[in-house]
């Protein structure tokens, strides 16, 4: 057992109090659940602070144990809803992308991989640098803890080279299209009624190279371990359109992170960032008018033709 009875109860104490004392984080999830289909009640801010602190003390469970520890907890207290879809991916001879958002303790579901698929295929993680985010540098050596079969990459342009490398060679690159970051790689999706930035890299490298891709979540059980979500593989239909692709696939991976999240906001990790992360409204959303009307606003201010640019916006909001 990787939480035992008494490290949950100081869990539970440590979350409490920081729910009780932490008023400026507290706002930040409320808020955010707000834009979900969740009410923002306290006891929603609880569960948040504690899956966090439950994400926490499992990396820190697997860079303190041994080997064989860590073996007998990812056999015995890692489960998969769908273990066929499990099989399906350990079994194909070709390219995989595991997305695996920062969504409760999604370590333990990559080191899953490593345990269950080591054998037959390489796994590698794609994240951002210690340098540009010092938050991942614990995650090679909670990835690596098995001490086989993994490789960071880190997600530059050479990264980017590497990876499509890795999965010409069939293995197995995971990859974490929530992070949030302002580059040439990001585009704008649908999120939750409005645009958001996402990062295009996952689709990139699918459509690249063909990749069988599985979407999976990881939440932690009441019995101390973690329980991984799957969504059924499937390998993306490409058009001749390479721009439409890329948006219409990471569209449907957002839609995928929707859902989860809608279900279980606490366990996503960006959860209190989500307000600020939601940009225009969509055009069918009952915001879009006030939007549009700031818009305006903004366009005659600086003198530009609000003529056109409204007839745009309504071009936009009929379609």
């Amino acid at each position: 057992m990787a939480l035992g009875p008494i490290q949950q109860v100081k869990i539970a104490t440590k979350s409490i109090k920081r729910l009780l004392l932490d008023t400026d984080t507290v706002e930040q999830i409320r808020a955010s659940l707000a834009q979900t289909s969740c009410q923002p009640s306290m006891k929603k801010c609880y569960q948040h602070l504690s899956s966090m602190e439950k994400a926490d003390q499992f990396n820190q469970f697997c860079l303190s144990r041994s080997k064989a520890d860590l073996r007998q907890f990812l056999q015995n207290k890692v489960t998969v809803n769908s273990p066929d879809y499990w099989q399906q991916v350990s079994n194909f001879d070709g390219p995989v992308i595991f997305v695996t958002p920062h969504y409760g303790p999604f370590t333990i579901g990559c080191l899953k991989a490593v345990f269950d698929m080591g054998e037959n295929k390489t796994i590698n993680a794609f994240y951002d640098s210690p340098e540009k985010n010092p938050t991942t540098a614990i995650y090679k050596d909670v990835l690596n803890a098995l001490g086989e079969n993994f490789n960071p990459i880190y997600n530059d342009k050479r990264g980017l080279v590497r990876a499509i490398k890795c999965l010409k060679n069939k293995e197995i690159v995971t990859m974490m299209p929530d992070v949030f970051d302002l580059s040439g790689q990001s585009i704008s999706v649908p999120f939750f009624g409005h645009f958001t930035t996402a990062m295009a890299g996952t689709a990139f490298l699918a459509l690249k190279t063909n990749a069988l891709i599985m979407q999976g979540y990881c939440v932690p059980t009441k019995s101390g371990g973690v329980h991984c979500v799957l969504e059924q593989p499937f390998q993306y239909q490409q058009t001749t359109d390479f721009e439409q692709d890329v948006y219409q696939l990471t569209s449907r991976l957002f839609l995928s992170m929707e859902k989860q999240i809608s279900e279980a906001p606490e366990h996503w990790i960006y959860l209190r960032q989500l307000r600020n992360r939601l940009g225009l409204p969509l055009p069918q959303s009952e915001n879009f008018n006030a939007s549009k009307n700031k818009i305006l606003a903004v366009v005659k201010n600086l003198n530009m033709n609000a003529k056109e640019i409204e007839d745009a916006l309504n071009a936009f909001s009929n379609h």
